[in-house]
C-alpha cells in the first residue's frame, strides 16, 4: 500500500469519526431540549428589546413565543408574562401586581408554575359570587429594585391595582449572603480555583453563546449539582467568618433601597393600593444551618419602618426542606436561586395565607 492509500484511508476514518461524534452531539443537543419543560425547540432566540426610554436594561419582546435559557417564553401583547389583559378592569376584579426579577418572571419553569398563577389559584378559591383575583406577573430577568419602581409608575399604575406585591431578592442589596455567594459560585475575589480559571478563560461573551446550547446548560446544571455540597461547607465557612460589618457598602445600600421602598409605597397610596414585601432566598439560606439570617432581619426592620407587611417566605422553605431527609428540593436542578414548581407553590400559599390574616383578599 503506497503514501496516498494510506492518507486517503486515514482521510475516511477521520471522516467517519468526525461524523460520528458530530450526529452524537447534535443528538445529545436534541435530547438536551426535550428534556427541557415547554414545547420543544430547536434553536434558542433572545425575548429581549432595548427599552425605548433608555431607563430600564431591557423589555420583553411583545407576543413573543421561544426558548431562552432553558425557559419557555410566552409573552402578551405589552410584553408581560401571561394572558391578555383587557382593556378595561372588570367589575368585581381583585388585581394584584407581582413586581420582581427572573424570581418572579419564573426563570426555569412554566408560566403556570410561577408564583403569580399559582398565588391567583389559590386566592380565586371559594370567592364570593362577582369576584374575580388576577395576577398580573410584570417579573422581568435582571431586574432591580430601581427598575421595579420604573415599571409600576410607566406601567402599573395605570393597571389600577389593589395590592402590589414585590419579590425581593437577596441580590437586591450588599449583604453578606450575596458577597459569599459571589466568592463562591462566582468565582469572585480573586480565587485561583478550576472554576474561576475557566470563567476568566472563557469570558462572559463565550459563556452567553454556549448558554444557547441544551447540552451545556445540562452540563452545567449537572457540574453544579456534583459540586453542591462542597460548594456548601465554602458558604458555610464564609458564613461564620463573615459579618455584616465586613460588607463594603452596606448601610448606604439600604439608605437607597430604602428610599426607592418608599417611593414605590407612595405611588401605590395615591391609587389606593396596598403593598406587601417577601424576600426570596438563596439555595444556601434554605439547606444551610449557618447561613446569615441578617439580611432577611434587615429586610423585615426596613418593611417595618415604611409600615409595609413583610411574609417570611424564607422560613417557610426552611420547614418545607426540612420536612423529610434527604431535605425536599425547592430549587431548579443545578440553580442556586430560581425555585422550583414546588418552591413556587409554596411561595404562593405563603402568601394567600398572610393575605388572608390580613383580611386583604375578597372573601375575608
Amino acid at each position: 500500500m503506497n503514501v496516498g492509500d494510506v492518507v486517503r484511508k486515514l482521510g475516511r476514518k477521520l471522516a467517519i469519526a468526525v461524523s460520528a461524534v458530530a450526529v452524537f452531539l447534535v443528538l445529545a443537543e436534541l435530547g438536551a431540549r426535550l428534556a427541557e419543560s415547554g414545547p420543544m425547540s430547536l434553536y434558542d432566540s433572545s425575548p429581549y428589546a432595548k427599552d425605548p426610554d433608555g431607563v430600564l436594561p431591557h423589555v420583553h419582546k411583545p407576543d413573543f413565543r421561544g426558548r431562552w435559557d432553558s425557559t419557555w417564553y410566552e409573552t402578551n401583547g405589552r410584553g408581560w408574562r401571561g394572558p391578555e389583559l383587557p382593556a378595561t378592569k372588570p367589575a368585581g376584579e381583585f388585581r394584584i401586581l407581582a413586581l420582581g426579577d427572573s424570581c418572579t418572571f419564573g426563570k426555569g419553569v412554566l408560566e403556570q408554575e410561577t408564583w403569580p398563577r399559582a398565588l391567583e389559584a389559590e386566592l380565586s378559591r371559594d370567592l364570593p359570587a362577582g369576584r374575580s383575583v388576577r395576577v398580573v406577573n410584570l417579573g422581568v430577568n435582571g431586574y432591580a429594585t430601581r427598575d421595579y419602581v420604573h415599571v409600576f409608575e410607566t406601567d402599573g399604575r395605570d393597571l389600577q391595582p389593589d395590592l402590589v406585591v414585590v419579590g425581593y431578592n437577596i441580590n437586591d442589596f450588599p449583604n453578606p449572603v450575596r458577597s459569599a455567594d459571589n466568592k463562591v459560585f462566582h468565582a469572585a475575589g480573586g480565587e485561583d480555583n478550576l472554576r474561576a480559571k475557566l470563567r476568566r478563560w472563557m469570558g462572559p461573551k463565550l459563556r452567553d453563546e454556549l448558554n444557547r446550547l441544551a447540552i451545556y446548560r445540562f452540563a452545567r446544571a449537572t457540574y453544579y449539582d456534583m459540586s453542591r455540597e462542597r460548594d456548601y461547607a465554602q458558604m458555610e465557612a464564609i458564613a461564620k467568618s463573615k459579618s455584616s460589618a465586613d460588607v463594603e457598602g452596606l448601610d448606604q445600600g439600604f439608605e437607597r433601597e430604602e428610599a426607592l421602598i418608599r417611593r414605590l409605597v407612595d405611588g401605590a397610596a395615591q391609587v389606593e393600593a396596598r403593598v406587601v414585601f417577601f424576600l426570596f432566598p438563596y439555595e444556601s439560606m434554605v439547606y444551610l444551618a449557618d447561613s446569615d439570617r441578617g439580611p432577611e432581619e434587615r429586610v423585615r426592620e426596613m418593611t417595618a419602618d415604611l409600615g409595609v407587611p413583610y411574609v417570611d417566605v424564607a422560613s417557610a422553605f426552611r420547614e418545607e426542606a426540612h420536612a423529610t431527609q434527604p431535605p425536599r428540593r425547592l430549587f431548579v436542578r443545578g440553580d442556586r436561586y430560581h425555585p422550583n414548581a414546588a418552591g413556587y407553590r409554596l411561595t404562593a400559599a405563603t402568601l394567600a395565607g398572610a393575605l388572608r390574616g390580613l383580611r386583604w383578599v375578597p372573601g375575608n
